[in-house]
């Protein structure tokens, strides 16, 4: 399969990707490295672009709204028009945002050069017009912020480490989870929250989930029925629902993952992978770990993907989108043009069988 030739959408962004974001309307917005923030429709048009203080690093969205952190700002950019409508320094770099009970909140981190860690941490609480309803300040760096929709919760580094929920108003609940490692990832499963830590190990806020291998896990991806796939530095695991491997497979070099949509009727899920200054896309079949097919492209930055769509952007500023009857379709094309060629082949040996 040759998935740049299957691709849906290619467009520039003109720097590199940093961030990508698909709306319930399959609209696709994008920020870059340089500030750049650009919305496509779902029928691949650009409707604006805005320029923004510095490398937009997350985003999120509101039928109003989109909401992105850049450099040391929060800033809000009206969804119809572009238009910058509000934007605020944050006290150090502004990390992730997310929408919860109709607030914005976003978390930052002051990092020092001299002891080469981070000292102080912050998250914060704003509404639609931009007021400030509270700010909390933890040494602990939130590495993972999750809006569980009832709950929001944040993953925690040195020293206190473990989570914690934070309340409406801004308050927080400490959480001891079974790991005495930094949380590093996290996400929203079927069956409740799911740390990963620097050490390997999956946690959640009432058990523990999977003892680990040493090494950091940079990204977990659940799926409706409770699967897992969990990246570490060099393997991505898939386990079932009850926790147990279904397959292992060894990657160096990762840089991105998401899930995806399914492929001949088997979830996809999509791998980014450092080669040099370059990237490779793999995808990979969730059922039993093989590779789907490949791609070459620049360093891929980020993917992110919905129940039809998936998205990918890179160091060279191109950004890919794939739809799933598209990819598909492409996908039976190619396997009735195998299929063709194999019967033309047994035809031409029958026929040399014919003239002996």
């Amino acid at each position: 399969m040759n998935m740049d030739g299957a691709c849906w959408m290619r467009r520039s962004l003109e720097e590199p990707v940093s961030a990508l974001l698909f709306d319930s309307y399959n609209n696709l917005i994008a920020g870059g490295w340089n500030g750049c923030l650009t919305k496509w429709s779902a029928d691949g048009d650009e409707i604006w672009g805005a320029r923004l203080p510095d490398r937009v690093s997350s985003i999120a969205v509101t039928e109003k709204y989109v909401f992105a952190t850049s450099g040391l700002h929060l800033v809000a950019v009206d969804n119809e028009t572009g238009s910058v409508i509000w934007q605020h320094a944050l006290e150090g770099s502004a990390d992730q945002v997310v929408i919860h009970n109709e607030r914005i909140i976003t978390t930052s981190s002051v990092y020092d050069i001299e002891h080469n860690d981070f000292i102080d941490s912050a998250i914060w609480c704003y509404d639609d017009a931009g007021k400030k309803h509270w700010e909390t300040h933890l040494d602990e760096r939130p590495w993972v912020i999750l809006d569980t929709k009832d709950k929001l919760f944040v993953g925690l580094g040195r020293p206190k480490m473990g989570a914690a929920v934070v309340n409406d108003d801004g308050s927080l609940e400490y959480l001891t989870l079974e790991s005495d490692s930094p949380v590093t990832a996290g996400t929203d499963s079927s069956s409740g929250v799911v740390f990963g830590h620097s050490n390997g190990d999956l946690t959640k806020p009432s058990e523990p989930v999977r003892s680990g291998n040493g090494q950091s896990i940079s990204a977990i991806c659940s799926s409706k029925e409770g699967a897992l796939v969990v990246c570490d530095e060099s393997q991505v695991t898939k386990l079932n629902s009850s926790n147990q491997i279904e397959w292992v497979i060894d990657v160096i070099g990762l840089s991105a993952v998401a899930n995806g949509f399914p492929i001949e009727g088997n979830q996809s899920v999509w791998l980014g992978i450092q080669d040099g200054i370059n990237g490779i896309l793999h995808v990979i079949s969730q059922a039993d770990g093989a590779i789907i097919s490949t791609m070459h492209c620049g360093k891929i930055n980020c993917i992110t993907g919905n129940a039809n769509r998936v998205a990918l952007g890179d160091e060279k500023g191109d950004i890919f989108v794939w739809e799933d009857a598209m990819l598909n379709r492409r996908f039976g094309d190619d396997a009735n043009v195998e299929d063709d060629g194999h019967r033309q082949s047994m035809r031409d040996k029958l026929k040399a069988l014919r003239k002996r």
